[in-house]
């Protein structure tokens, strides 16, 4: 641009708006120079606040009107000609100080008249709405560049009565006068809004003020009105068309969605019938994968698992916008950066279903050999590009990508974990990441909870592909770290609590509750993790404790507690006690490890409740007893018996097995088998699978299975699918076909073994799976 923007004029008459009019009209701009649109911007704001304050002690006619109006309209000429979307985001700390100068403009006596609406004099009003359009315009431009941090959070920059003023008059467009068109003021509005959502760390100051609630309400009400409402231009048209209007509120949902805290008030209020509503209605592709994401963050596992058929078309959408956006020049896709459909398949794949779909089943063509290299090449590609750039948005797509390889490296398929471990060049990538120092997370770039630091995660990624050395090495000590513990006599034994550090005041409760009986020691992170490598400081604690608390909320789903968990058991082959707190959706990995445990749960979540904090101290008690006798130490009480085959019988079967276990399991036919099959809800496909002709076929085939479950579950897989139309049989569903075959071996060495037995616990293979 080579022209100089010079709006000196003489046109003015001597009215007391004058001379701030004519500071206005002296701005000038000239092309490639960073400090005049810096003294646009800056001055612009403070000569607008004198204006302002001058405007709310005079009155304005038309022939002053007139004037004042054709300065706006040069000086809206100017701010267009500097491109302030450019200058903002060279330097977003100016972006961050321009957006308070003119924020607080908002905060005025006069402009606070027009956000309540109240009645002024006609040429009065016009003029404020020129100028909360100017001041909106500004507004919006630098909150998409301004790098806001937890301090934006505070009562002193939090912006709570302008938020509410604004709140309050887009309310007076939607909720009364429906047979008006929507304010030209009303759409600017929304577009500051849209843009100030999209800085996720700010999302709950528009919580504080109410948005998510009266957004919701908005979305049913412009869906049954016939209102309409334009493309966010600055320049007003005559109608607003009422897709516009819902592409704005959904966006704004879907940033809420994207923080926790909106996660938690959006499903208090209901907001996925609103989104499925709305999903369902709209025939435009944008407002669909707004509302898919959405969904996708608010649903719960078990709403998920309900919901399969819409899920996998979700999981499809999103990986389509992370390969598309991964080919564009600005690592977008239709308006969506690429970090954000990554964001929200983290918190998909927390759940192994979703992400078995991505691995196996998506109907998405990409340019890698497989899913896994997919992301392998898109992680080295962005890691390149992070070490030269400063962005945040790039910085947490590396986070995303490298949390995505965690989830994948947890699978029980091999060819998974080996595509990863023989990449060289990612394996070099994650041994950087975990050893530098430097975290690539950036204060001002939100995280939520279920995405995991990127040096945790690569250190996960290393230690599951390098099963056998690592992990196996802390394996070998642990023999010698449980004889050293139990050879202590006056030791107390030692409790672990596995937990969600979302929870961690209900942890340090359950602490202190242990402590007080003063029978235990108890490891937590927080006591023993301050300095050094955590997880082998974790997995330190896990080898030491004779027993491993897991407390199970709704927030138990990490990666982090999945790995103690897998550890403990799978490693370890731990005593592990499951505590529930209500009725959380628990994952499938989970769900198959501690189906047939012992388990508490109480029914409070926000104290314990003293019974079963007594059947807690109970349970523990013969656990330890138990853990005790299994490493050949004296039981702690010798005159109790440490648990009899009959109480560990009755915890094994409920009460309508009982019956069938009566017979012998060796004299059962097929109608006991099925009979079998029927009581412990084992899918009726398996029964028709196997035939077993009689209970010594069922007892030969648990056997076969004990000694190789891998091998046997992918046999039944294959079947299974030739069988039932390519119908997949889960792991989790085979799992629990298996655990009930693994109580039956229980069961019949009871009903052979000798009377004397009834005391002493049998040792061997079996004794891995019985439940205490």
């Amino acid at each position: 641009m080579d022209e100089e923007f010079d709006l000196s004029t003489n046109e003015l008459s001597d009215n007391v708006f004058s001379n701030v009019l004519t500071k206005l009209q002296n701005l000038q701009y000239t092309n490639e120079n960073e400090a005049s649109r810096r003294h646009i911007l800056s001055n612009g704001a403070t000569f607008l606040e004198e204006f302002i304050i001058l405007l709310d002690k005079n009155t304005v006619d038309n022939e002053i009107f007139l004037k004042i109006e054709k300065t706006f309209q040069t000086f809206i000429q100017l701010l267009d000609s500097i491109n302030m979307h450019a200058l903002f985001k060279a330097n977003s700390v100016f972006a961050y100080d321009i957006f308070y100068l003119y924020i607080r403009l908002l905060n005025l006596p006069g402009m606070k008249i027009l956000l309540k609406r109240s009645d002024t004099e006609n040429y009065t009003k016009l003029v404020y709405e020129q100028l909360a359009a100017i001041i909106l315009f500004c507004m919006a431009a630098t909150s998409s560049h301004a790098k806001f941090t937890v301090f934006d959070l505070q009562e002193s920059h939090n912006n709570q009565e302008i938020l509410l003023l604004l709140l309050n008059y887009i309310k007076s467009d939607f909720e009364s006068d429906l047979s008006s068109n929507y304010t030209h003021t009303t759409q600017l509005i929304l577009t500051f809004l849209w843009s100030y959502s999209d800085k996720t760390i700010v999302v709950p100051n528009l919580i504080k003020t109410g948005y998510p609630e009266a957004i919701l309400k908005w979305l049913t009400i412009v869906d049954s009105q016939d209102k309409l409402f334009d493309s966010y231009e600055f320049i007003p048209s005559e109608k607003y068309l009422k897709s516009n209007a819902i592409h704005a509120f959904i966006s704004i949902i879907h940033n809420t969605s994207r923080h926790d805290d909106g996660i938690t008030v959006l499903n208090f209020l209901e907001a996925i019938s609103v989104i499925k509503k709305v999903q369902n209605s709209t025939t435009d592709p944008t407002i669909n994968l707004l509302c898919s994401m959405s969904l996708a963050l608010l649903l719960t596992p078990k709403q998920i698992k309900n919901d399969r058929k819409r899920m996998n078309n979700v999981l499809d959408q999103l990986l389509k916008s992370v390969s598309d956006a991964s080919k564009s020049e600005d690592y977008k896709d239709g308006g969506f950066h690429i970090s954000e459909p990554l964001v929200v398949l983290v918190k998909l794949f927390n759940d192994d279903r979703a992400l078995d779909y991505i691995l196996q089943h998506a109907q998405v063509e990409l340019d890698a050999s497989s899913t896994v290299d997919f992301f392998i090449e898109l992680l080295l590609k962005f890691n390149s590009v992070v070490k030269n750039e400063k962005d945040p948005l790039k910085q947490l797509t590396c986070t995303a990508v490298v949390n995505i390889l965690w989830s994948i490296s947890f699978q029980e398929h091999n060819q998974y974990k080996r595509q990863l471990k023989n990449n060289q060049k990612l394996c070099k990538l994650l041994e950087e990441l975990f050893n530098n120092t430097n975290s690539l997370n950036d204060s001002t770039q939100y995280v939520p909870k279920y995405i995991e630091n990127i040096q945790t995660a690569a250190v996960g990624i290393l230690l599951n592909i390098n099963e056998g050395s690592a992990d196996d090495a802390l394996v070998s000590q642990t023999k010698i770290s449980i004889a050293d513990n139990m050879s202590k006599s006056n030791s107390k034994p030692m409790i672990m609590i596995s937990y969600s550090h979302d929870d961690k005041v209900l942890c340090y409760q359950l602490e202190e509750e242990l402590k007080r009986t003063e029978l235990y020691d108890v490891w937590i992170d927080k006591n023993y993790c301050t300095t050094g490598d955590s997880w082998e400081r974790i997995a330190d604690g896990i080898k030491q404790a004779h027993v491993v608390l897991c407390l199970i909320t709704k927030n138990y789903t990490s990666k982090s507690v999945r790995r103690e968990v897998i550890y403990a058991i799978d490693k370890l082959e731990k005593t592990l006690l499951p505590v529930f707190i209500l009725k959380p959706d628990v994952p499938s990995w989970l769900e198959i490890r501690t189906c047939d445990l012992t388990h508490i749960r109480f029914a409070d979540e926000d104290k314990f409740e003293q019974a079963k904090i007594t059947k807690l101290m109970e349970t523990l008690q013969q656990l330890i007893s138990g853990s005790s006798s299994e490493n050949n130490s004296p039981p702690v009480h010798h005159e109790l018996p440490i648990l009899t085959t009959q109480a560990r019988h009755d915890e094994l079967f409920p009460s309508t097995t009982k019956i069938l276990l009566r017979k012998s399991i060796i004299s059962w036919d097929k109608a006991d088998i099925k009979q079998w099959f029927n009581e412990n809800e084992i899918m009726i496909e398996l029964y028709n699978i196997c035939q077993f002709i009689d209970g010594s076929e069922l007892l030969s085939f648990a056997k076969v299975l004990q000694d190789d479950e891998k091998v046997q579950y992918k046999s039944y897989a294959e079947e299974f699918s030739k069988r039932y139309n390519g119908k997949i049989l889960l792991l989790h569903q085979f799992n629990k076909f298996a655990n009930c075959l693994r109580k039956l071996i229980v069961e019949h060495s009871r009903q052979t073994a000798p009377i004397q037995l009834n005391t002493k616990r049998t040792e061997g293979k079996s004794q891995t799976c019985e439940i205490l």
